[in-house]
Parts: C-alpha cells; sequence; structure tokens
C-alpha cells in the first residue's frame, strides 16, 4: 500500500494456509483514538465522571450519557459540550507526539452519526464529519497513516458498549443492525478519502455479535468490501478490514473463502487481543496467559490479520499466581510478550488507547513512559502440553516443601480465578485475594469421635497429634473434611445443591465428608488441580460465577468442578542492590525464544479436555464479555532497603534448563 512517504506494497506469503495471505511491506504499528469520536466511559472518562444516570450509578455508554445530559442541559447546550470535547480530546500535538514514539500508524474509531445525521429520536450529536477531516489532515502531516474505523454501525453491530450504546439484556437482536445504511455511511466515507494518501485502511465495523449468523455476516462482509472499492478505494491504495469477534477464526475465513473464493484482494481480518474478558481469562494463571500470547502469535502467522486492539490488562487470576513479581514487572513481562508476538501480524498492531485515564493498562502514553512495552520477550521452556507447565514452576514458584499436608493452610482457586471464601454459613469464591478469609485445610475423614473432636473449636489437636498430622500428604482418593474460617467445615445439601459452612458441632459424617480426585497425582501438591466429591451424595462442588457461589450440583468433572490448591508463598529472600541489577540487566539482554509445540500442546489439551463429562453449558450473556476484573488489591511490601523482586535469573535459567530438555 502506498502511504505519504512511506511507499507500501504488499509481499505475498509463501506459506499461505486457506487464504492468500498478504502482508504489509511495513506493517501498522500504533495506536487507537478511542473516546474521541465515540464516547466510551475509559477513554472519555472526564465527560462519565461529571454525570451520573438518575438512579446516582455510573453511565457506561455514549447514548445514555446524551440522553442524561439533554434532559439536564437541553440539546442546544448539550451539543456544545460534545463539541468542545471533541475540539479538545485529541489535538494535532497528540499527531506529532505519535510520530515521535516511531509510530507509523491511527485507528481512528468512530459513530457512523459522525459521518451523517443520526436517525430520529437517537440522542447522538452530529454529524461532524470535519473531526475525521482533521485526523486525515494531521496525519498527513506529521507522516502517520490512518485506519478509519466505523466503530458503530446505525442499529448498532451489537447490543454493547462499543457501539455506542448498551442495550438492556434481549433488547437487541441481529436484525436490527441496519446493512443498507451501514453501507451507505461506507461509500460516503471511502468516496470522500479515496484520493487521500494517507488513508491506508477501513474497518467496516466492529465487534459484531456473534448472534449475527456467519452466512449473514460474510454477506455483509462481502458487500462491504465491494462498496469501498467501487467508490474509488483501490486495492493497491486501501486495506479493508473485516473483523472476527467471538468466533472461531478458521470458521470464519473458510466460510469467507467459500463465499468469495479469490474474488478481493487486499482484505485482512481485525482480532482484538484481550486477556481480562470473560471467564476463561480471569480463570488463566499468569503462565496460562504467557501460551495464550504464544498461541495467538501462532493465529497471526496463518491469516492476513492486524491486532486491532490490545491492552496490558490481565484477568484476575493472573495477579495471584506471578510470584514475588512487582506489579511493573508483571506488565513488563506481558508487555514485551505481546509485542513480539504481535509481530507476526501481517498488518501491525494497535495498542487500546492513546489517551485514558491514569491506568497503565490502557493508556499507551503511561505504558511507554514506564518503560512497559520495551525490551524483548521472557524465553519460555518448551512444553508439549504432558503434564504441568514448566512456566507455571518459574512465574509462581512452589514453597520449601511443595506437598499438601493435613492441617496446613491452603486456598482453592476456582475456574474463573477466584478464592473459596467463608463468612459465617455462606460459601463463596469473590475475590483473587488470599486471606484468612480464604484459608481452607484439608483433614482426615471423621470415623471416629477423636477425629470429629480434633477439629472442634476449643478442642484442638495435642502437639503430638498436629506433628503426625502435619507430616500427612493428602492422596488422591484419600476421604477429607474441608475446615475453614472460624473452626467451620464444608458441607453439602443434598436436597439444595448448595455448599455450607457448619459449625463443628454439627458438621456430620454425612454432609461433610468429601473424596479427593486429582489429575495425575500420586501427592497432591502446590497448584495441583483437583475435584471435590461429596461422599454421601456423590456430586461434585463447582463455582457459580453468576452469584459467586460454591455449590454441589452435578456428577461432572468439568471445568466449574476445577479447584487449584496453593500453599500460601514463601517469603522471598531480598536481594541486594548489586545482584538485583545485574538479574535485571541479564533478563533484559537475555534472547527471545517461543515454544514451536504449540500444536502438539494444544492436541493434548483437547484429547484431555474429552475425557471428563462436560457440565451443562449456559448461554452467554453480556456479563460475560464485559472486564469484570477488580483492581489488583495487593499492596506491595514497603520494607527498608531493597523489595523482594522476580528472580530474573532463576527465571532465565530455568526456561533455558527445561528448553533444552524439551529438544
Amino acid at each position: 500500500v502506498r502511504s505519504g512517504s512511506a511507499g507500501f506494497h504488499f509481499l505475498p506469503n509463501s506459506f499461505a494456509m486457506v487464504l492468500r495471505r498478504e502482508a504489509l511491506a511495513v506493517p501498522w504499528k500504533g495506536v487507537n483514538l478511542g473516546g474521541w469520536l465515540l464516547l466510551e466511559r475509559g477513554p472519555s472518562y472526564p465527560l462519565f465522571e461529571d454525570h451520573l444516570s438518575e438512579k446516582g450509578e455510573p453511565i457506561k455508554c455514549e447514548w445514555d450519557l446524551l440522553q442524561v445530559m439533554q434532559a439536564k442541559f437541553g440539546k442546544k447546550e448539550t451539543a456544545a459540550i460534545i463539541h468542545r470535547h471533541r475540539e479538545t480530546h485529541i489535538t494535532k500535538a497528540d499527531f506529532q507526539r505519535i510520530k515521535e514514539l516511531d509510530m507509523n500508524a491511527v485507528r481512528l474509531p468512530f459513530g457512523y452519526w459522525v459521518v451523517m445525521a443520526p436517525s430520529t429520536n437517537e440522542p447522538y450529536v452530529g454529524p461532524a464529519i470535519d473531526f475525521i477531516d482533521r485526523a486525515v489532515d494531521w496525519a498527513g502531516e506529521c507522516g502517520l497513516q490512518v485506519v478509519l474505523d466505523l466503530h458503530g454501525c446505525p442499529g448498532g453491530e451489537s447490543g454493547e458498549i462499543p457501539t455506542g450504546r448498551l442495550c438492556p439484556e434481549g433488547q437487541w437482536t441481529w436484525r436490527q443492525w441496519r446493512f443498507k445504511k451501514s453501507l451507505e455511511t461506507l461509500d460516503l466515507v471511502a468516496r470522500r478519502y479515496k484520493s487521500r494518501r494517507c488513508v491506508t485502511g477501513i474497518a467496516v465495523c466492529n465487534e459484531p455479535s456473534n448472534t449475527v449468523p456467519l452466512q449473514t455476516l460474510c454477506r455483509y462482509y462481502d458487500q462491504a468490501v465491494d462498496t469501498v472499492r467501487h467508490a474509488g478505494m483501490k486495492v493497491r491504495d486501501v486495506t479493508v478490514v473485516l473483523q472476527i469477534f467471538q468466533r472461531d477464526e478458521d470458521e470464519v475465513i473458510q466460510r469467507w473463502e467459500r463465499m468469495t473464493g479469490d474474488r478481493h484482494r487486499n482484505i485482512c481480518f481485525d482480532v482484538h487481543c484481550y486477556h481480562c474478558m470473560e471467564n476463561v481469562f480471569h480463570g488463566k494463571t499468569m503462565a496460562s496467559q504467557m501460551r495464550a500470547v504464544e498461541d495467538n502469535a501462532e493465529m497471526l502467522r496463518k491469516y492476513p490479520m492486524v491486532v486491532g486492539e490490545w491492552s496490558l490488562a490481565l484477568g484476575c487470576g493472573a495477579w495471584s499466581t506471578c510470584g514475588s513479581m512487582t506489579d511493573q514487572e508483571v506488565y513488563r513481562i506481558f508487555g514485551a510478550a505481546q509485542v513480539k508476538a504481535y509481530e507476526e501480524a501481517s498488518h501491525g498492531r494497535f495498542f487500546w488507547n492513546w489517551t485514558e485515564a491514569s491506568d497503565a493498562e490502557w493508556n499507551y502514553q503511561i505504558a511507554q513512559k514506564q518503560g512497559l512495552l520495551s525490551g524483548p520477550a521472557l524465553p519460555l521452556p518448551n512444553w508439549d502440553g504432558v503434564g504441568e507447565d514448566p512456566l507455571e514452576e518459574i512465574l509462581h514458584p512452589s514453597p520449601p516443601d511443595a506437598y499438601i499436608r493435613y492441617a496446613e493452610p491452603v486456598y482453592l482457586r476456582v475456574f474463573h480465578g477466584r478464592y473459596v471464601d467463608v463468612d459465617g454459613s455462606q460459601v463463596a469464591a469473590r475475590w483473587s485475594d488470599k486471606d484468612k478469609w480464604q484459608e481452607v485445610s484439608f483433614w482426615p475423614s471423621a470415623n471416629t469421635l477423636s477425629k470429629l473432636a480434633a477439629g472442634r473449636e476449643g478442642c484442638p489437636l495435642t502437639k503430638r497429634e498436629q506433628g503426625a498430622a502435619n507430616e500427612q500428604e493428602v492422596q488422591p482418593g484419600d476421604v477429607v473434611r474441608l475446615r475453614v474460617r472460624g473452626g467451620r467445615f464444608l458441607a453439602a445439601d443434598g436436597q439444595k445443591g448448595t455448599a455450607v459452612a457448619l459449625p463443628a458441632r454439627a458438621a456430620t459424617a454425612a454432609a461433610t465428608e468429601f473424596i479427593v480426585h486429582a489429575r495425575g497425582a500420586m501427592a497432591l501438591k502446590h497448584r495441583g488441580i483437583i475435584f471435590l466429591e461429596h461422599r454421601a451424595t456423590g456430586q461434585m462442588l463447582d463455582a457459580d460465577e453468576e452469584d459467586e457461589a460454591i455449590s454441589a450440583r452435578w456428577s461432572h468433572k468439568g471445568e466449574w468442578q476445577q479447584f487449584a490448591v496453593e500453599k500460601p508463598s514463601a517469603p522471598a529472600l531480598p536481594q541486594t542492590p548489586k545482584k538485583q541489577q545485574q538479574a535485571q540487566h541479564q533478563a533484559l539482554s537475555s534472547p527471545t525464544t517461543t515454544s514451536p509445540m504449540q500444536k502438539q500442546r494444544k492436541a493434548q489439551e483437547a484429547t484431555a479436555a474429552g475425557t471428563v463429562a462436560s457440565t451443562p453449558s449456559r448461554p452467554k450473556k453480556a456479563m460475560d464479555f464485559v472486564d469484570t476484573s477488580p483492581k489488583r488489591r495487593r499492596v506491595l511490601q514497603k520494607v527498608t532497603g531493597t523489595t523482594p523482586n522476580f528472580d530474573w535469573v532463576r527465571a532465565e535459567s530455568l526456561g533455558a534448563k527445561q528448553s533444552q530438555a524439551a529438544r
């Protein structure tokens, strides 16, 4: 693709799989200008912080914000406020700064109402296409390229916040997306900017709902590409960007190829690589997050793709499984890994976002200033999917004694990244903290009155009994009792299918005994995965993220029934400033390697998944796709001298050893 000063052209890729993989000679490397021409709570935070809903609650989308403002100020004053926001949120100085930071492109999200007048009874303020004109002018003057992104389509490509309007559950269907009007918007934009050399990409929608039939979505994409080309944006000049969101990329691209063959050239698919959305990412450990980045790199090598959005935000499970690393170290490792992986994208990457609240996870300027997006990626050991990933031990080291023993405190992490906690008789999994409320200990089954009495409040074990219990390891197949906060014991109500915490005096064997099941383990160790079968009913304990409860409803051993057992972390030995400096220098100067065995690992995981019965699935709801991760609560320890940090030397050496062993 040609662009102002870049002189771009296409590089056909020799290892294209299903679809012709045409790559930009110099892929886009840039940021999103979100929150400017489509308001979102994060990047447009000053407006959202100044106004609350009628119930005094935070407003979540542009539609609701404008309705509140118009009710308060009237339409004329509201329009004036939005105009001032557009005048000041992004200026030419931002484009100049982006260029100075060695980026070559910006992605410009906008709602259709910025291009043409909003529909009747919609509160949007528009048109305001002169602001797109400004962006294109500034980009050309600063030597940047622009990807024009139709972020909010007429009727909405989903009922979610990024379209401009968050619809209550069940009040949006895919038939409300006005496809014809969307194509008219694209035609107007393409005709207006077809001769602008800096405009090198146009995205036809953003994050379309996965309820839109795939055939319908591909038909819209086919029509959108034709619309853009017929409007004058030529194949050699502009890439047409098609979104893949909450769908299997192989399935989408195969359907696209069957529908269009090799008719369209210079198109790419947009994927958003977020690691903080949905329970699958909240439940990932820090190590599995890093493996997910590896998997993304493999996907990007197959198809013509751009990573249209990515950030440094992590699901809550990563923060409790990162050992003694500080926040900055976690972000730096994660950021460097992503930058390396997204270099595989044929059409580049765009960080979300250029400007945001004071948050390094989402604000490029802060992340860049803190050095979180530079430096080589941490070498990862090879892993074929058999047994535990050696990266777990590197990032979440075991204590000196890794075995789980009776009467010792442990924590039980559920599939969505929170830990089992007890408040009175209530058993839940509400937080990613590991504190007194989350402590659990295994106790022998209550086959005798003496064993039952041993766990009661006011009747503790003798020192001799305590020593004997501490020496005994918990084994798969053991019948155990789970002692929790306040001396209570976990129990299961077979009729209600719920878990409760009973006082010791009421804890009968029938209610409180569980059988431990573990995967491929002779003895239970730190980070081991277990299932807890209620002995009397045969039901497995399970977690439910909707009501944050722990229940006992099914006999399956599926994802909802998994518990990761973790021992308290041993305090890290403080390093001298010299050793700390040497370790960090070695990490920064180490070569980057990636695992070549991902396909084998995926096959192993798929096989393992097929060996257990699955929990009955439920339809995904809007809440599944919202970032619900709480801010990390862990307060960094303040001590005199050097704060214990991640042991870079150990990580590097272990990673190298594991890689050599795998080879």
